[in-house]
């Protein structure tokens, strides 16, 4: 029969505590005694076969518990906060499900933050997802208030290895947020070409170049398709935005003439000249010819446009809208309250980020915006031969763009692509064009079907 009552807050170390204490005891009247003795006698005592057993319950109340505490901690609730960490301080160092501390998801709270850093919170943890710490998203969202704090208590400035080779200076370095950039330089941080490109800061670029010429050849990581500067001045990666906000052609000007290698190519092997002219970049495209950038080789090319390939129109199997909302939670729950279904849903962290709606056979995307509008809307094509498609836009853009090269007569509309064909985090392959009004038309096939 049990002795003890676990307590609805148990404490794994409080135990572990007893059971080494206990050991002590038994190695008195027998010195070949063994600490698992000593933890089955302690998880008996609390009415558990086995030590196993009885950290498996306390590990199972304290997730419901970490829990509770991350939501506080994430909502700001500071009250709450400071209740979880008196009884027990270790919860600011614990990491959620999903690889976040309370560090991470507080940074909007400086109070919360405050009460963590207090308790032990280490402000040099790092997610499971981006290897970043709080101090890398506080950056980048610019709250100073948090910063400075992280700072404070020994945060590192620097910040290196980060999944996406930016350090902290990276994540915060974009106009309009100079403040917490001269905090971070104040702090010991260090500008790279790609912190000093997303300035805009042309006179940067050129003394970060003049004291070490490599810089040229840096490289973003994966998640960026280890863009170079040359890629990164004008050019964004698959599935993400530009480093500048837009593309920038007096910087791109200004690292070919530094000496720039004008062909280097992407990790999918596309060079800035093939990406210039899949997008339609005459300005971009002018200027990488001039720096005796090669044109690539021409590959198999479609002889007619799609819309003469009915074969290939027939595979597009139904086309749906996508709609910018400001607050996709309540959107949804409104849609849900009437009747639609909610079919697919994506979430990041704790943000929904894109969701399927239907009702009967109609359907729609929703995604976030700031400014949700019917001009936030795109077209999504569903079809099981994708690369055919892919194939039969792309000759039509290339002709068009060496038409363009060439300074002769352009024959056809331009077919301007946003991104390049690419596998998005959500599956499938994907490419997205652009009609002549800014409109996207985004093509999609899902994973599960192959192309012909």
């Amino acid at each position: 029969m049990p002795t003890h009552e676990l307590p609805e807050r148990a404490s794994l170390e409080y135990l572990k505590k007893a059971a080494k204490q206990r050991l002590a005891a038994l190695r008195k009247k027998d010195p070949r005694a063994a600490l698992a003795q000593a933890q089955l006698a302690i998880a008996r005592e609390y009415g558990f076969a086995s030590w196993r057993a009885l950290k498996a319950e306390v590990d199972r109340r304290r997730a419901a518990i970490a829990a509770e505490f991350f939501r506080a901690c994430s909502a700001g609730d500071a009250a709450t906060v400071a209740e979880f960490l008196k009884r027990d301080a270790s919860l600011a160092r614990d990491h959620t499900t999903d690889g976040s501390t309370a560090l991470h998801l507080a940074i909007r709270h400086p109070a919360v933050m405050r009460q963590l850093l207090d308790h032990g919170a280490d402000p040099n943890m790092r997610d499971t997802g981006d290897h970043a710490s709080a101090l890398h998203f506080a950056a980048a969202d610019g709250l100073i208030e948090t910063v400075r704090m992280l700072l404070d208590a020994g945060a590192d400035a620097r910040g290196s290895g980060d999944a996406h080779n930016g350090d902290v200076i990276g994540w915060a370095a974009r106009q309009g947020n100079d403040a917490v950039v001269d905090l971070l330089i104040a702090h010991g941080a260090r500008h790279h070409i790609f912190s000093a490109m997303a300035l805009g800061d042309r006179d940067l670029v050129r003394r970060i170049v003049e004291d070490d010429p490599r810089a040229l050849s840096s490289r973003r990581s994966r998640f960026e398709n280890a863009h170079t500067p040359v890629l990164a001045s004008f050019v964004p990666p698959d599935n993400l935005g530009f480093l500048m906000g837009k593309p920038d052609y007096g910087m791109l000007e200004l690292l070919l003439e530094l000496g720039a290698d004008a062909d280097a190519p992407d990790d999918r092997g596309r060079t800035p000249l093939a990406l210039a002219m899949l997008r339609g970049d005459a300005d971009a495209m002018r200027l990488l010819k001039r720096a005796g950038a090669k044109e690539p080789p021409p590959r198999r090319e479609a002889s007619s446009a799609v819309a003469a390939a009915s074969d290939l129109a027939a595979s597009v199997t139904r086309a749906v809208p996508m709609f910018s909302v400001g607050d996709m939670t309540a959107t949804l729950a409104w849609y849900e309250s009437i009747g639609f279904t909610v079919a697919d849903r994506y979430e990041d962290g704790n943000a929904i980020t894109f969701a399927r709606v239907t009702f009967g056979g109609g359907e729609f995307t929703l995604t976030p915006g700031k400014e949700p509008r019917p001009l936030g809307v795109s077209l999504w094509f569903f079809t099981n031969r994708i690369e055919a498609i892919y194939d039969a836009l792309k000759a039509r853009q290339l002709r068009t763009a060496r038409a363009t090269l060439a300074d002769a007569p352009v024959e056809e509309p331009a077919v301007r692509f946003q991104q390049d064909l690419f596998e998005p985090f959500y599956g499938g392959r994907q490419f997205n064009i652009e009609d002549p009004n800014g409109l996207a038309l985004i093509f999609w096939q899902p994973a599960r079907l192959s192309s012909e």
